[in-house]
């Protein structure tokens, strides 16, 4: 039997051969945009956990700033690359929805991350939106339970009464608390007798897992804090923000201004006392009279 080749027919040939490498290659394409997405939310994955998970969550609520589950959804990626630079510089721009996240979460400004650059922020965005609806992320969120703190042992903790289970130095060594009767901490860190307040809660408990500051992550990286140990701190922290104002006591800035201001004066007066003598006389007088007694 032989088949009839006319133009009819090889123009069918044609577009069959040609549907089957379009489709071919549409799925080539696909899968490379996937993977490449997927590698990107993986590199974007350990910035996240560097940089933002002390202050931000995926699916789990706010911290001490807002959680991002969705932001793909509010807001494009090169929007977040400028955020993530300089906040303040998108909301000195006129930004409305950055204002409204600044003032809604206390006015607290996000650090500067200008170090970062566009591509790993790109995949922080990619890592932020792959899990913003992933069912571990809502699993983990809502059978996860809350562990609740004991105050007076957080206390314990702050001064270094109780060690932490791994070691780690004692918050009153860099941090102060303005308690009645409380021995002041030092003065190399931020106050933290307002600090439930100003971050809340779970911003604390943000912080004191999440490290994002040097020396924290210098100090407590090889000696983790416990999760229990967090919500003691925590619940410390909270009685404390809780008291009386009229029971707290000065703060230590002002007792270390005073201390120096009382101990410049004193030390001015010892020195006006001891040398009081040589200022009523040239300070070469003595050798001026044994000059004049040689003669």
């Amino acid at each position: 039997m032989k088949i009839r080749v006319t133009p009819t027919n090889c123009i069918h040939s044609f577009l069959k051969i040609n549907k089957f490498f379009v489709s071919v290659f549409l799925t080539v394409l696909l899968n490379s945009f996937l993977f490449s997405t997927s590698l990107f939310a993986q590199s974007g994955e350990a910035a996240f956990k560097e940089t933002c998970i002390a202050c931000h969550t995926i699916g789990k609520g706010k911290l001490i700033g807002p959680d991002l589950a969705n932001i793909q959804e509010r807001k494009p990626v090169d929007w977040f690359i400028k955020f993530v630079k300089s906040s303040q510089t998108v909301i000195k721009n006129g930004d409305k929805y950055a204002d409204s996240l600044f003032k809604a979460y206390n006015q607290i400004p996000m650090p500067d991350h200008a170090n970062l650059s566009d591509e790993t922020i790109k995949g922080i965005y990619a890592y932020i939106t792959e899990h913003s609806n992933s069912s571990a992320t809502t699993a983990t969120a809502t059978t996860t339970e809350p562990l609740v703190g004991n105050s007076d042992r957080g206390k314990l903790l702050f001064v270094g009464k109780i060690r932490f289970t791994n070691n780690g130095a004692s918050c009153n060594s860099c941090h102060n608390v303005d308690v009645k009767g409380f021995i002041s901490g030092g003065a190399l860190a931020k106050d933290l007798t307002h600090a439930v307040t100003r971050l809340s809660e779970d911003g604390v408990a943000g912080i004191i897992s999440g490290l994002p500051f040097p020396q924290m992550k210098e100090t407590y990286n090889s000696h983790p804090v416990t999760p229990q140990e967090i919500a003691d701190l925590t619940a410390f922290l909270a009685t404390v923000n809780e008291q009386d104002p009229d029971v707290r006591t000065s703060s230590i800035s002002n007792y270390l201004l005073g201390g120096g201001i009382g101990g410049i004066i004193i030390l001015l007066g010892l020195y006006s006392f001891f040398w009081i003598k040589r200022k009523k006389q040239p300070v070469n007088d003595s050798v001026f009279d044994r000059q004049i007694q040689s003669y």
